[in-house]
């Protein structure tokens, strides 16, 4: 049995802005720095052999420093870069649902079949980002794995281990620097046994999820 340990990355300047963030490549801002340090102590004696991370910025960050907390190497995974939000990205959600109202309220309802003009659909996520997951899994039977990616991507994730309908994804919370444990068994079965775990950065970063989008990642 091994464990896979989910995390979202720490906080962007986009986060506090209320603007959604997708496949714009974003650094950490000061306190996404310093929650990343705050995931490293919580990981620290979890004895994780290996680290995956999506390849944007804010996501690499993250995992540079849990890497060289861990002693462990960088695998990047392009698959689990967060969706790409095209026209709606830098803008906040008030202003998404002023000037794409119809298409906005759609997203909401069905997110799997309807693309974001000069973005993905959530399916498109799904085909790429649930293969490259699944591959992570196989490997992690016998230890521990680190994977660093986005808010859509977890809980799109984990929609898919519990068998529930991708479309229902917002009903799962994810924090900046969450962390999700995910048991992988011999005999093939995925267990959830712990969802947006924030208790290591909550005491110095109360929760702002009044301000965050609520498709931001």
């Amino acid at each position: 049995m091994g464990r896979i340990y989910l995390v979202r990355h720490g906080e962007v300047e986009f986060n506090r802005a209320n603007a959604y963030i997708g496949s714009t490549d974003l650094p950490l801002n000061e306190i996404g720095r310093q929650q990343a340090h705050l995931l490293a102590d919580y990981l620290a004696n979890k004895n994780i052999s290996s680290v995956y991370s999506s390849n944007l910025s804010r996501a690499v960050e993250t995992a540079q420093v849990l890497a060289k907390r861990l002693g462990v190497p960088i695998n990047l995974i392009p698959e689990l870069r967060e969706l790409n939000y095209g026209e709606w990205e830098g803008v906040p959600e008030s202003e998404v649902e002023s000037r794409f109202s119809n298409l906005y309220h759609m997203y909401l309802e069905n997110p799997l079949k309807v693309r974001i003009p000069g973005g993905e659909k959530v399916q498109d996520l799904i085909d790429r980002a649930w293969p490259a997951f699944l591959q992570v899994a196989e490997k992690c039977i016998h230890s521990n794995a680190l994977i660093v990616a986005h808010k859509c991507i977890n809980r799109v994730l984990i929609c898919l281990i519990l068998g529930i309908d991708p479309n229902n994804y917002r009903l799962i919370g994810q924090g900046n620097a969450a962390v999700n444990v995910i048991e992988v068994r011999q005999d093939g079965r995925i267990i959830i046994e712990k969802v947006n775990d924030t208790c290591h950065v909550k005491s110095n970063f109360p929760p702002k999820e009044s301000l965050e989008p609520t498709l931001n990642s």
